[in-house]
C-alpha cells in the first residue's frame, strides 16, 4: 500500500476517506497481520500503520479499509495514545487517531489457550494480551489458529532467552500432525517458526529445555525425545523409552506406561511417569520419578536413580529445591476422589519424599498445584459428578511453610462447572484459573476467599482442553 490511500491531506491533519467499523465479530476467526501496512506522510515524514486481516487483534474501534478485494483494518484510539499516527478520523462526530500497532508497549502475550467444541472434532487456540503492571480488567484475548483437531495443545518453553509456544495436534495413528514452534509475540501465528515431527513422541504431554536442548515427552509411547532447537528443532540420536532403557528400573511384563511431566533443575532432568501395571486405563500403581544427569553437548541423559510417588500423577512443579507431584491416587471417578490422592514433595538434595494426603473435610483428588513464590502456593482439588458432566472441587491457598499441614490452607473458591480441562496458574502477579469453559484471572495473588475480578468466557459449545503461562 502506497500513499494512494490518502484521498487527502490537509496541511495539518491528514485524513482517510474510509469507513469505521462498528460491527461486531465471530469469536473464533482468524486474525493476521497484513503483508501490507498503510503509509502517511506529513511534513516529510513517513509513519508505518500496521493492518489486519480481522477485528481480532483491532476489536471494534477500527479504521476499515478495501486493498482490492480484501477488507483490512487498523487500530482506533485516543489522540494521547503512545502508538497515535498523524493520521486523524472522524467516529460519531468525535475525532479518533490512527494508531501504528494494536499492540501497546508494555503489552505481552501472558497466556495461550486451546479450545475445542464440544463434538471434539474441531477447535481453535488463541492467547490473552495484558500488561501484568495494570489490572486484569485490561487484559484482552485473541484467536491466532482455527481449523484445528479437537485434541490439540500448547506448551510454553524458551529457546536461549525467546519465549516460544508449541502448538501438538493428535490423531489416533503412530504418525501426528507436526509439532508447530510458535513466537508468541507474533501478530499471526501461521506460518509457524517450524514444523517438527518427532517419531519417539506420539501425544505430546510436556517439553522442557537446557542450553540448545529440548526434551519432550507422550503419553501414548512413553519414550523421551531428545532435540536440537538450533537445527530446525531435529530429533537426535539419544531417545529413550521407558523403562526399557534403564534396567534400574523394574515393572511387571505388560505395563503401560504414560510421559506425564519434565522439568530442568541445575544439569538435571526430573521426568514423571504414571503406569497402568495391567496395561489399559482402570488400574494404577505408583508413578516414577526418575533423575537424569544431561550431557550438554550430546544432549544423552545418564541414569542416576528413580523415585515412586502417587498414582495417576499429573505435575512436575518446581520450587526452590524441590519437585511437587499431584497425584490422583487412581482411575478419576464418578461422584467421588480416590483415598490415595496426594501431593508428594520432593526434596532434590536427598532425592526423598514427603507425601502429603488431604485434611478432614476436603473433597477431590489432589489435581493441579501453582507456587509462586514462598508465600503464595495454590492447589487445586477437584472430580467429577455422578454423571461425569461436571467437576466440583476447590482452590486452596497456603505458604510452602505450611505446604504440609493442609488442614491450615485457607479456600480460595470453589467450582462446580462443566467442561474437560482445571488447573491452577500464575505469573507471579496474579493467579489464574482454567475453569472448564472459562478462565479466571484474580486480581492479585489472594491469601483468603476471593473471586476473580476477570472471567474469559467463549461459548458453552467451547471446553478448554489446554492452557499455559506465556514465559
Amino acid at each position: 500500500m502506497q500513499d494512494r490511500y490518502c484521498a487527502r491531506q490537509a496541511a495539518t491533519v491528514p485524513v482517510l476517506c474510509f469507513g469505521v467499523y462498528n460491527n461486531t465479530h465471530e469469536v473464533g476467526e482468524e486474525m493476521a497481520l497484513y503483508s501490507k501496512k498503510l503509509h502517511v506522510q506529513k511534513a516529510g515524514v513517513v509513519t508505518d500503520i500496521n493492518l489486519y486481516t480481522t477485528l481480532s487483534e483491532t476489536g471494534n474501534s477500527a479504521l476499515a479499509i478495501k486493498d482490492g478485494e480484501a477488507t483490512v483494518y487498523a487500530k482506533l484510539g485516543a489522540a494521547t495514545d503512545a502508538l497515535a499516527s498523524p493520521l486523524r478520523v472522524r467516529k460519531n462526530g468525535e475525532i479518533y487517531a490512527v494508531l501504528k500497532s494494536a499492540i501497546k508497549p508494555g503489552v505481552a502475550p501472558l497466556f495461550a489457550f486451546k479450545l475445542s467444541y464440544s463434538n471434539y472434532m474441531s477447535g481453535y487456540a488463541g492467547v490473552i494480551y495484558g500488561d501484568r503492571t495494570e489490572s486484569p480488567t485490561t487484559f484482552t484475548s485473541s484467536v491466532k489458529v482455527t481449523g484445528l483437531n479437537g485434541d490439540g495443545a500448547v506448551f510454553s518453553f524458551l529457546q536461549g532467552d525467546k519465549s516460544r509456544l508449541m502448538l501438538r495436534q493428535y490423531n489416533y495413528t503412530p504418525y501426528p500432525p507436526p509439532n508447530k514452534i510458535i513466537d508468541p509475540v507474533a501478530s499471526s501465528w501461521i506460518p509457524s517458526l517450524i514444523d517438527a515431527n518427532w517419531n519417539s513422541v506420539s501425544n505430546l504431554h510436556t517439553v522442557t529445555t537446557k542450553g540448545n536442548l529440548l526434551y519432550a515427552t507422550g503419553y501414548d509411547l512413553g519414550k523421551i525425545a531428545v532435540v536440537n532447537m538450533n537445527s530446525g528443532y531435529a530429533q537426535m540420536t539419544h531417545n529413550y523409552r521407558f523403562p526399557t532403557a534403564w534396567p534400574e528400573i523394574f515393572l511387571p511384563t505388560g505395563a503401560e506406561c504414560h510421559g506425564e511431566g519434565l522439568t530442568v533443575v541445575g544439569d538435571y532432568l526430573y521426568a514423571l511417569f504414571s503406569v497402568n501395571p495391567n496395561g489399559g486405563y482402570s488400574v494404577y500403581s505408583d508413578s516414577i520419578v526418575t533423575k537424569f544427569y544431561i550431557n550438554r553437548i550430546t544432549g544423552a541423559l545418564t541414569y542416576i536413580s528413580h523415585l515412586e510417588v502417587g498414582k495417576n500423577a499429573f505435575t512436575l512443579e518446581p520450587h526452590n529445591g524441590k519437585l511437587y507431584v499431584c497425584a490422583l491416587g487412581g482411575m478419576q471417578n464418578a461422584g467421588s476422589s480416590n483415598p490415595e490422592t496426594c501431593l508428594d514433595i520432593i526434596d532434590l538434595a536427598t532425592f526423598t519424599r514427603t507425601t502429603v494426603s488431604k485434611a478432614y473435610g476436603m473433597n477431590g483428588d489432589i489435581r493441579s498445584i501453582t507456587i509462586a513464590d514462598d508465600n503464595h502456593a495454590y492447589i487445586f482439588m477437584g472430580n467429577y459428578d455422578n454423571h461425569y458432566g461436571k467437576m466440583i472441587g476447590s482452590v486452596y491457598y497456603t505458604s510452602i511453610a505450611n505446604i504440609t499441614a493442609p488442614a491450615s490452607w485457607s479456600k480460595v473458591t470453589d467450582i462446580n462447572n462443566y467442561g474437560y480441562l482445571w488447573g491452577v496458574y500464575n505469573d507471579s502477579s496474579h493467579l489464574w484459573l482454567a475453569r472448564g469453559i472459562f478462565i479466571d484471572i484474580f486480581e492479585t495473588l489472594p491469601i483468603a476467599a476471593a473471586g476473580p475480578i476477570k472471567t474469559f468466557s467463549f461459548n458453552f459449545n467451547l471446553n478448554l482442553n489446554s492452557v499455559t503461562p506465556v514465559l
